[in-house]
C-alpha cells in the first residue's frame, strides 16, 4: 500500500460521556511511521474498542494492523466543523502496509455489530444534515484504476488505496476491512470542492473479507452509499434522504447486492437512485481490471416524484458497466424522469446489454416515463404493474398478498451470499426494517 499525505495542520479534540470512549493517551512506546505523522486528526494506532456514547471532533485514522471496535447500542456523535476542513468528523480506516512497519499489516479495521434492538449510531451533535463527514473504510481489492492507485476524496490531504499494480503489488480481493452491522449513520455528508466529496459511507477497494449488513443511512447531504472498486457485498442496506444518487458505485465494484431499499424525500433535491459507472476509460477498460460488473437482486428504489433540474433516472448505467440488475422495483419517479433504467449509448455500451449486462424481474409503476422508447427496452425485464406496497406514505414497503410483485422475481445465483426467493423489491409481506429500532425512517 502506498500513503501519500499532504503537508496539513494536526489538531485534536474528543470528550467522552461516561464508561469507555476513545483513549485520549494513547501508548508512547508505540511507534508510528513518519508517512502517517501528518494526518490531521487523532491516530487510532492500537486496538480499541468504545463501550460508551461518546461525542468526537474531527477524523479518526485507524491504522494498518488496527482493530477499532464500538460495542451495541453506543452513539458516536461529531461536533460541528463550522465548515473548517480540518474539523469535519470521520472514521476513516486505512489500507493494508507492507513496507512502514517492522512486519506488513492487514487493513485497519472498524468493527460495528449491533442488534435491532440496540444498534449502533453514528450521528451529529446537533443533529442537521451535513454537520459531520461520514465513515471510509479504504482496502487493498481491485478496481479499475490505471496503475491500481486511487486516492480518497473528500479530504484534504492525500490517502490512497488499492495497490501499485505499476511497481508490482497485487490486489487483494479478500481484503478485511472490518464488520458493520445493525448500524445506523445520520446527517452526513461535507463537499470541500465540486467533485471531491464526503458521503455516508464510502468503500474504496474494501475486499470480500469485509461484511456489511444491515445498515441504516438517514439524511445525508451527498450519496447514500458509494463504492470505489472493490470486492465486497452489501446486505439489508436501507437509504432515505441522500440529497444526491442514493446508491452510487464505479472503478470495477464486482461485489453483490440483496435486499437494498432507497427513498428519496420530498423536498429534497435527489438526483437518481443508482448512478453506476464500469470505467472512465471506456475502450481500454477490458485490458485492466474490467468495469464495474456487480449482482444486484431484490431493491426497491422510491422516488420524490419532483424535479430537480436534471433529467432523472430511476438507474442510470454508463462507461461500459456490466452485471445482473434483478427483481428491482422503480416507483414513483415523476416530473422529468426520462426512464426507469436507461443506459447510455454514446459510447455504444448498450451493445451491452442482454449479454454482460443483463435484467430481469424488474417492475415500474408510477413513474413518469415507462421508458419504452429505448431501442434496448425489451431486454431491461421491465414490467408495468402496481406492486401494491402496504403503506408508502407510511414507508412500508412489503406487498400486500396478490401483488405482482411476489411472484414476478427472478431467483438469484445459488451461492453463499444470496437469499433463494422469487419476488421483485426488497420485501415479501413482512417489512424487516420495523424489526427493532435499527431502521430510521423519520
Amino acid at each position: 500500500m502506498a500513503l501519500l499525505v499532504l503537508p496539513a495542520m494536526l489538531f485534536s479534540g474528543c470528550s467522552d460521556d461516561n464508561g469507555v470512549g476513545p483513549d485520549p493517551n494513547p501508548d508512547p512506546d508505540i511507534e508510528i511511521p513518519a508517512v502517517y505523522e501528518d494526518l490531521p486528526g487523532e491516530l487510532i494506532s492500537e486496538d480499541e474498542t468504545w463501550s460508551s456514547d461518546t461525542t468526537l471532533t474531527g477524523p479518526r485514522f485507524v491504522l494498518p494492523g488496527v482493530t477499532l471496535t464500538v460495542e451495541a447500542g453506543v452513539e458516536v456523535s461529531f461536533t460541528y466543523h463550522n465548515n473548517n476542513n480540518a474539523e469535519v468528523g470521520t472514521i476513516i480506516t486505512l489500507p493494508g502496509d507492507a513496507t512502514n512497519f517492522e512486519s506488513a499489516r492487514a487493513s485497519g479495521r472498524l468493527v460495528a455489530e449491533g442488534t435491532a434492538d440496540n444498534p449502533i449510531v453514528f450521528t451529529s451533535e446537533r443533529k442537521e444534515v451535513a454537520s459531520w463527514g461520514g465513515i471510509i473504510l479504504a482496502g487493498e481489492a481491485s478496481n479499475n484504476i490505471s496503475g491500481g492507485l486511487g486516492e480518497i476524496e473528500g479530504l484534504d490531504q492525500g490517502v490512497q488505496y488499492g495497490a501499485d499494480i505499476a511497481s508490482g503489488e497485487s490486489f487483494n480481493d479478500a481484503d478485511n476491512s472490518g464488520r458493520l452491522s445493525y448500524v445506523r449513520i445520520e446527517y452526513s455528508g461535507y463537499s470541500i470542492a465540486d467533485g471531491s466529496e464526503l458521503q455516508a459511507l464510502t468503500l474504496y477497494s474494501v475486499g470480500s473479507g469485509t461484511q456489511l449488513d444491515h445498515i441504516s443511512i438517514y439524511q445525508s447531504v451527498d450519496d447514500g452509499v458509494e463504492l470505489f472498486g472493490g470486492t465486497v457485498d452489501i446486505k439489508y442496506l436501507v437509504i432515505k434522504g441522500a440529497q444526491d444518487d442514493t446508491f452510487d458505485y464505479d472503478q470495477g465494484w464486482t461485489g453483490r447486492g440483496q435486499f437494498w431499499v432507497g427513498v428519496q424525500t420530498e423536498g429534497t433535491p435527489s438526483n437518481r437512485g443508482f448512478e453506476n459507472d464500469g470505467c472512465d476509460d471506456v475502450a481500454n477498460c477490458d485490458s485492466g481490471n474490467g468495469p464495474t460488473s456487480p449482482q444486484i437482486y431484490n431493491v426497491t428504489i422510491y422516488g420524490n416524484d419532483a424535479a430537480n433540474g436534471e433529467t432523472i433516472r430511476g438507474l442510470h448505467l454508463r462507461e461500459g458497466i456490466e452485471g445482473e440488475y434483478k427483481n428491482i422495483i422503480i416507483a414513483n419517479f415523476g416530473k422529468n424522469t426520462e426512464a426507469p433504467i436507461y443506459v447510455d449509448t454514446e459510447d455504444g455500451t448498450s451493445t451491452k446489454v442482454g449479454t454482460s449486462l443483463t435484467f430481469g424481474g424488474n417492475i415500474s409503476y408510477n413513474n413518469a416515463s415507462d421508458g419504452s422508447s429505448l431501442p434496448y427496452y425489451d431486454q431491461l425485464g421491465l414490467q408495468k404493474a402496481n406492486p401494491q406496497f402496504v403503506d408508502p406514505a407510511g414507508f412500508n414497503f412489503a406487498l400486500q398478498s396478490g401483488s405482482p410483485a411476489l411472484t414476478g422475481g427472478v431467483t438469484p445465483p445459488a451461492d453463499n451470499f444470496f437469499e433463494q426467493i422469487g419476488y421483485s423489491g426488497a420485501f415479501g409481506t413482512e417489512d424487516w426494517t420495523r424489526e427493532g429500532s435499527w431502521v430510521r425512517w423519520e
